[in-house]
């Protein structure tokens, strides 16, 4: 079997075009998680935006500063990241399915069930394995520059070099490799991940040109996002009016700044609902195009 790269890039805006109500339901399942994260958490994002303006302030920053920043950003990620990835489990089965099973387009493809659980298992395993390759490629490299450096041996500092650009093509190799894992546990109801392997084999090229298209896709939709966002800002003040309240209670946050969050959460909202299917659903579509009749 065989497939199209570029017919199956645009398969998001297909998707929105055919059933419009799915942008508004996906969008509206981000707002859900946008309201959760800054009505139970708008103090930690407050003392974010408060770090991040003091050290853009600072004419000659200290390493204590970036510190500062990273302990702070490291404590709203850890309070954001379960919702986002319990959402996006949620949408990403979604636009699986506006693909592979389009009939079933009740609630805007958004389902809570067995497929889900699935996806999140099968999310969680492959970021565990890209997340090691990684990690391990990465600690040789350093291996490799720090001895290097410390013995005076330049061709250990260049083997360093090199060894970032065979990570990086690792990465990538395994992101394609791993890129229909999540369409085909939907398509197939059952937990598939290796069998991604055998799917990608003779197309990685084909499917990297797709990927490829797809963020120059999605980057086009966030610079829309972005020009949206700064008028809106322009009436609001946008998020960054959190760093004003920082050290103040989250409901006396909420109470003052709620136009502003609310404004800011909706756009980011649909715009990354629109994103979601600009950079999942071509991967659904591949798949589609590949299965065996």
């Amino acid at each position: 079997m065989s497939f199209s790269a570029t017919d199956a890039a645009f398969e998001g805006f297909r998707v929105v075009r055919r059933h419009p109500v799915v942008a508004l339901a996906w969008g509206l399942v981000y707002l859900l998680m946008y309201v959760v994260m800054f009505g139970l958490g708008a103090d930690k994002w407050a003392a974010l935006m408060a770090a991040g303006e003091a050290l853009e302030q600072s004419a000659n920053p200290s390493m204590a500063d970036f510190q500062a920043l990273g302990q702070v950003y490291a404590g709203a990620l850890a309070w954001a990241a379960p919702a986002g990835l319990l959402i996006g489990t949620v949408l990403s089965a979604a636009v699986a399915r506006s693909v592979l099973r389009p009939e079933e387009s009740r609630w805007g493809y958004v389902r809570v069930g067995m497929d889900e659980v699935r996806v999140l298992v099968v999310s969680l395993l492959v970021s565990i394995i890209v997340g090691l390759a990684s990690g391990v490629g990465m600690a040789l490299v350093g291996a490799a520059i720090g001895f290097g450096s410390a013995s005076g041996q330049p061709l250990l500092i260049l083997a360093g070099v090199l060894l970032i650009f065979a990570v990086f093509a690792l990465i990538v190799w395994l992101a394609i490799k791993f890129s229909l894992a999540v369409p085909m546990t939907v398509d197939r109801r059952k937990i598939t991940l290796f069998d991604s392997f055998g799917a990608t084999k003779g197309h990685f090229w084909a499917l990297l040109g797709m990927a490829v298209i797809a963020v120059i896709m999605s980057l086009i939709v966030s610079i829309l996002g972005m020009i949206i966002g700064a008028a809106t800002d322009l009436m609001t003040g946008g998020i960054q009016t959190l760093a004003r309240f920082d050290g103040v209670g989250t409901m006396q946050i909420l109470a003052q700044a709620w136009p502003a969050i609310l404004v800011s959460s909706v756009v980011n909202a649909l715009m990354s609902a629109l994103q979601l299917a600009v950079l999942y659903a071509p991967f659904a579509a591949a798949w589609a195009a590949l299965k065996p009749r």
